[in-house]
């Protein structure tokens, strides 16, 4: 089996625009919004587009020949040679045979990818996420194509990886062959190897499996994301190979009712966020560099996990293998006639779980996310029991989930239940009649009962009265970051509960209020910076020794990180102290405003009312009568100069990295100007400026070499020139010292 990359030199047809292009690409991450188009907030006021997708494909005369298509943006048709041959429309890879298509000397391949804004509740882009492929087996005998899945087992002393794959003889005659499987350790040397003799009869398709003991194993964790690659080769007798491979790594997972999840042998709760897969920067383009970049961010603030809805692309997954983040995957949006119409269920969640099963960061399966079909609508329960088995018929290491919150019950459920009283002035009513009745529990009993974890969305205060009801293990799967507090210290006292998600740990495009282009309440702001809830969160998961000063904004209430109020000269200002200490003295230019008793009493917030005068606030923590930690938040002066800073300054050509570039607009002491608007200019030799933001989620901008500094900051993204050994970005603005920055390429 070999494979054929299909990712260079693609012809698009954007409307009167035609271009070229490498994948992945989005067609319209950089469009112009049209804020009048009818539901455009979902997909941040990107108008209806349709792009053509065209690319010449090689002669291919011999062998069993199949397209796989990884990340659709959007929804498409696939055609070769114009014959339609699919559609697209989700994350997973998707593969189609071409069998027998390719023996001309010209081939073409056709994708006519569509969006518009009622799609979807998120933003999906117009192209492809991922990339495409030809993989190309022998028409005689090779290995079944995603039929390789690696286990790892611990016997006593010993760690063995067992070897699961399909393999096929479509010859007239029976055939002997060897079965070679080896792994390799991350630095590609031996570490297990395993031969076996096998015969298959003419046109016999047969499952296999191989037990490979791992030699020093080292296991799969957050904190040593140590992974492995296992080689399958089939030996004919003529020394024909075949060969397949795929990475895995030693991991073992076990629920506990009482106890809830281990991993490793260690009890282990997940606390994470949703992730959208499209990016404020990119669009809905998936790139190893980016997904690392934002996993990263929030592994910083101390989560250890994400929640992914729907297949991500291989980059995303190869990220979270690699930076040590436990993934949570509902393999659904929605169901029946929920948020997104769900087609084929069963052949997307196979496609997605081969995907997903090889990556040691996923940890849990999800039927779909928040569907009102657990309350038996659309007879939900029979399609989330069938997902389910169908999960665990491709993959049984994992525990597999399904997500509702607490709805307002039907009329018909209702009168199910007894209740005289039909029609309600408002949802809430209705909610309040159902908790008299314990609708909840009696409506979920049948999805909860096809799952190994119940997915709560915002229902924290259930937690306690679950462990009462009975013993089943529960996961978060959507928390709000107004009750962090709350739903993270309701996790840690119930050991049934595996985990907490808050519902957005990144700020992404679409599904935001009115006018606003991003989603505005993540933890991390569009260009991946910490916001002041992001260190509150730090705090509430565990960091110590940290203080920080969160300022209320006197016109929106927003906290901020700013102490420059000129219109507010001697009134009274709210300032809060997150803090891990107990207690905290505020001062301002030395003076003591006051002292406040902060600690879990308080949910770790001290606040103060301060009356304005610019200077410098400091604030000083005490944790048991002793200094803890201790900061400052100055009042910035003028804007006057430009501070660069990169997540990354060594790009590989190779893998598709692009370079991030974090501008910072300072007064003359260095201090980063949070109220600065000035409008930047980014000039880029050597490269290819391909995105250019800030974190405001209404940004305007006349020209996309242009962006003004929101908060002070905003954010490049260049891609290399191959043909160049470095790329050089230099940034200006009006009355602004500019600044350069380099990147190296590595070929």
């Amino acid at each position: 089996m070999r494979s054929v990359d299909l990712n260079l030199n693609w012809s698009v047809v954007l409307g009167d625009e035609r271009y070229e292009c490498d994948l992945p690409h989005d067609a319209t991450a950089n469009a112009a919004r049209d804020f009048a188009c009818a539901f455009g907030e979902f997909n941040g006021y990107v108008p209806a587009a349709r792009a053509v997708f065209t690319k010449a494909l090689p002669q291919v005369k011999h062998g069993f020949v199949t397209l796989v298509i990884s990340g659709a943006c959007g929804r498409g048709v696939v055609f070769v040679n114009d014959q339609r041959i699919g559609e697209l429309d989700d994350r997973a890879p998707k593969s189609f045979s071409v069998y027998g298509m390719l023996t001309g000397l010209h081939n073409e391949l056709r994708i006519e990818m569509y969006a518009a804004p009622g799609m979807s509740d998120k933003y999906t882009g117009l192209g492809i996420a991922g990339g495409a492929k030809l993989v190309i087996a022998d028409e005689r005998v090779d290995i079944e194509e995603d039929s390789l899945f690696v286990k790892t087992a611990v016997a006593g002393d010993k760690t063995y990886a067992d070897v699961e794959l399909g393999v096929y003889n479509c010859s007239d005659e029976p055939v002997k062959l060897l079965l070679e499987c080896t792994a390799l350790n991350a630095r590609g040397k031996r570490a297990g190897k395993k031969q076996r003799k096998i015969v298959l009869r003419a046109g016999q398709s047969k499952p296999l499996s191989v037990r490979v003991r791992i030699n020093n194993p080292y296991e799969w964790s957050p904190s040593d994301p140590y992974k492995y690659t296992m080689v399958a080769r089939l030996i004919l007798p003529d020394g024909t190979v075949c060969e397949q491979s795929t990475v895995f790594g030693i991991v073992s997972r076990a629920l506990y009712p009482t106890r809830g999840l281990y991993i490793n042998g260690n009890n282990t709760l997940l606390f994470g966020a949703y992730v959208s897969h499209a990016d404020a920067a990119l669009g809905g383009v998936s790139l190893y560099s980016n997904e690392k970049r934002r996993l990263s961010a929030l592994k910083a603030l101390g989560y250890n996990a994400v929640h992914f809805v729907e297949c991500p692309t291989d980059a995303a997954l190869d990220a979270c293998d690699d930076v040590g983040m436990f993934a949570f995957v509902d393999l659904h949006s929605g169901l029946g006639i929920s948020k997104a119409p769900l087609c084929a269920a069963e052949s997307y969640s196979v496609d997605a779980v081969k995907t997903l099963r090889n990556h040691p960061s996923v940890t849990v399966y999800g039927v779909a996310d928040d569907v009102p079909e657990c309350y038996g609508r659309h007879g939900g329960h029979g399609l989330i029991g069938a997902i389910a088995a169908d999960i665990r018929a491709l993959d049984d290491t994992r525990p597999v989930t399904v997500s509702t919150r607490e709805l307002a019950p039907t009329v018909k459920e209702l009168e199910n239940a007894g209740v005289r009283k039909l029609f309600y002035e408002s949802e809430t009513a209705a909610i309040n009649a159902a908790r008299e009745k314990n609708l909840f529990d009696a409506l979920t009993e049948g999805a909860f009962a096809a799952v190994d974890v119940c997915g709560f969305d915002y229902l924290y205060p259930l937690y306690e009265t679950e462990k009462l009801k009975r013993d089943r293990l529960v996961i978060g799967a959507r928390t709000s970051s107004e009750r962090a507090f709350e739903s993270l210290d309701a996790t840690e006292k119930n050991g049934h509960v595996i985990g907490d998600f808050n519902d957005c740990g990144i700020d992404y495009p679409g599904g935001g209020k009115l006018n606003e282009i991003i989603t505005a309440t993540g933890d991390l702001d569009a260009t991946c910076v910490e916001k002041p809830q992001a260190v509150y969160k730090r705090i509430l998961l565990g960091e110590r020794n940290i203080a920080y000063i969160a300022v209320s904004d006197p016109d929106g209430g927003e906290p901020v990180n700013m102490w420059n109020w000129p219109r507010y000269l001697g009134q009274k200002i709210t300032v809060d102290v997150y803090t891990s200490g107990d207690v905290v003295a505020l001062y301002l230019d030395g003076r003591l405003v006051g002292r406040k008793l902060a600690g879990k009493v308080n949910k770790h917030i001290a606040t103060f009312d301060v009356d304005y005068y610019p200077g410098t606030l400091e604030a000083v923590a005490y944790f048991k009568g002793v200094e803890c930690a201790r900061t400052k938040l100055k009042s910035a002066g003028s804007p006057k100069a430009i501070r660069l800073s990169a997540f990354e300054k060594n790009l590989s050509v190779s893998r598709g990295d692009v370079g991030f570039v974090y501008i910072d607009v300072c007064d003359r002491d260095g201090e980063l100007v949070p109220y600065a608007m000035r409008e930047l200019t980014a000039t880029v030799i050597g490269g290819t400026l391909v995105g250019f933001i800030n974190a405001d989620p209404m940004l305007r901008k006349n020209a996309f070499d242009r962006c003004p500094a929101y908060n002070g900051r905003a954010l490049a993204v260049v891609k290399p020139d191959p043909a160049e050994a470095k790329v050089v970005v230099k940034i200006t603005g009006d009355g602004l010292l500019s600044s350069k920055m380099s990147f190296k390429i590595k070929n």
